[in-house]
This record gives structure tokens, C-alpha cells and sequence, in this order.
């Protein structure tokens, strides 16, 4: 009679392990191999600090262009469609292909295609800044909450923290001005203006961007995380290196 329980375990252990190495990283031929980063159509000045640029980071950046992203595709409070996933899925290999060892994005919107791509994709991938929030709510006390600045409140909806796990019930969701600086800057392509940019996301913080982060920890005296944080912790685990003074 045949054990139908190691029978079971076994074939659980074999998942397991394909779904381990189907993620396992290319080989690090590099001293400080690539990160992939999925651009998408809209067209706004990216300073230094803002994630697309690549003197924002301490490792190489590779971009890969996504078609079909404009800004009425990306944020919305609907499910995006197959043929939408699909292209991310491509550009994503596009990047795994040119030796990234892990792909970003800039978007927050697209926690909502979080679990799809993490399974599609050949490298691991965080789509969002709001990937963090499990671990930042984690170290919080149970009482307390996480406010989360948006670009557009009404159509971030509540499905992208249903995608990540997250209770609702702790977040508290501000968004800058309608039709404000930064809305206009997206949406009409008027010209990007810091300082006016600057006050107005601050602004939000404290009524409740990563250039701004430094600004918004002034104003408001809270931790503050954003998709700097997140890149710098998910290419620390892709690319691990032993520090000088720990080797005897």
C-alpha cells in the first residue's frame, strides 16, 4: 500500500523547489550588476531622487519602456487587463535578458498587478512603494496606522491593499490637490516646478515623494518610506555582498 501522505509531501517539496529555482538570480558576473526599471508613457522631469533617474541610485539602473502605460491606463480603480499584464510580462523579460538581477517600478498603482507579475516574471520584481506596507505596519504598535500620500485617491481604490494583505482599516489615504501642480504636471504637461512641488506634496503630508521625503520628515516628525527605501532593501537581498570590516 503505498504512503499517500510522503506521496503528497514529496510532490509538495518538488513545487516547492521548481517555483525556487524558476526565481533563482543570474549569475553575478558584475561587481554591482544592474537593477531593471519599468518605465511607462508619461512624460514629467525626473530629478535626482526620483526613481527613473539614475544618479538616484548606487547601482546601474537599465530602463525598459512599457507600451500602452499612459496615465488613464495605470491609475484606475479597475482591474487591468490581460493584454496590460502581458506587456509588463515582456518588458520584464526584456530586462532579465540584459542581466538585471531584479526590476522596479515608479508607479505605486501597480501593487494591483503585484502577485500576477511576481508570478509571471523571470527575476523577482517589486511593483510598488506599497510593498512595504506589511513590514512598516509589522513594527507599529497595533493601535497605530500608516498614512499613505497618492496621486489620486478616488482611483487608487481598495483593491491594491486587498493585492498586498493589508488591513484598510490601518492606513489613512491622503491625496494632493486635485488638479493641483503635480496632477497638472501629469496630466497636461505643464512645467515641473520644485518649489512649488515641493509645498504642495508637504502640504498633503501634513494634512493627513521621494525628493521630497526629506521635507516631509521636517514637517510631520514621522518615519517616512517611499520607493527609495523599498529599491534600496530589495537590491540588497538580490546582490548581497560581505562588507569590508566583517572579514578577518
Amino acid at each position: 500500500m503505498r504512503d499517500e501522505s510522503n506521496m503528497s509531501l514529496s510532490s509538495a517539496r518538488s513545487e516547492v523547489t521548481d517555483r525556487y529555482n524558476s526565481k533563482r538570480l543570474p549569475s553575478q558576473h558584475q561587481a554591482t550588476p544592474p537593477l531593471g526599471f519599468l518605465a511607462v508613457q508619461v512624460s514629467i522631469r525626473r530629478p535626482p531622487g526620483d526613481p527613473f533617474h539614475p544618479s538616484t541610485w548606487p547601482f546601474p539602473l537599465i530602463h525598459a519602456l512599457v507600451p500602452g502605460t499612459s496615465e488613464s491606463q495605470i491609475v484606475t480603480s479597475t482591474a487591468y487587463p490581460p493584454s496590460f499584464i502581458d506587456r509588463f510580462v515582456a518588458a520584464s523579460n526584456e530586462l532579465a535578458e540584459r542581466g538585471c538581477v531584479g526590476i522596479i517600478t515608479s508607479c505605486g498603482f501597480l501593487a494591483l498587478a503585484q502577485r500576477e507579475l511576481s508570478e509571471r516574471t523571470q527575476i523577482p520584481i517589486a511593483t510598488s512603494a506599497l510593498v512595504q506596507l506589511p513590514s512598516i505596519l509589522a513594527i507599529l504598535g497595533v493601535a497605530e496606522v500608516v498614512g499613505m500620500l497618492t496621486y489620486d485617491e478616488e482611483r487608487l481604490g481598495g483593491g491594491r491593499l486587498d493585492a498586498l494583505r493589508v488591513d484598510a482599516g490601518r492606513v489613512r489615504i491622503q491625496t494632493v490637490p486635485r488638479n493641483g501642480h503635480l496632477q497638472r504636471v501629469i496630466q497636461k504637461g505643464e512645467k515641473y516646478n520644485k518649489v512649488v512641488m515641493e509645498r504642495e506634496i508637504v502640504d498633503a503630508a501634513g494634512e493627513l515623494m521621494p525628493p521630497y521625503a526629506e521635507a516631509i520628515q521636517r514637517r510631520v516628525g514621522v518615519p517616512v518610506y517611499h520607493v527609495y527605501t523599498m529599491g534600496l532593501w530589495f537590491y540588497s537581498g538580490l546582490v548581497r555582498r560581505t562588507p569590508e570590516r566583517w572579514k578577518n
